[in-house]
């Protein structure tokens, strides 16, 4: 029913593609400020965890 909302009210900003390098999912961002990057929290958290062990790696 959002997807129907959002294409009736032509609010065709709010749709995008999937921040992460694996994924081509579509992101429908319904958030206040348009701030929605992934398309699931398993893409925002598989980001979230390569982030981190990168900057563990390049302390360490």
């Amino acid at each position: 029913m959002a997807m129907i909302d959002v294409i009736r009210s032509d609010e065709m900003s709010r749709l995008g593609i999937c921040a992460d390098d694996d994924c081509e999912g579509l992101v429908l961002d319904l958030s206040r400020n348009r701030s929605r990057r992934f398309c699931s929290t398993a893409c925002g958290n598989r980001n979230a965890v390569a982030a981190y062990r990168a900057r563990q790696a390049s302390g360490a």
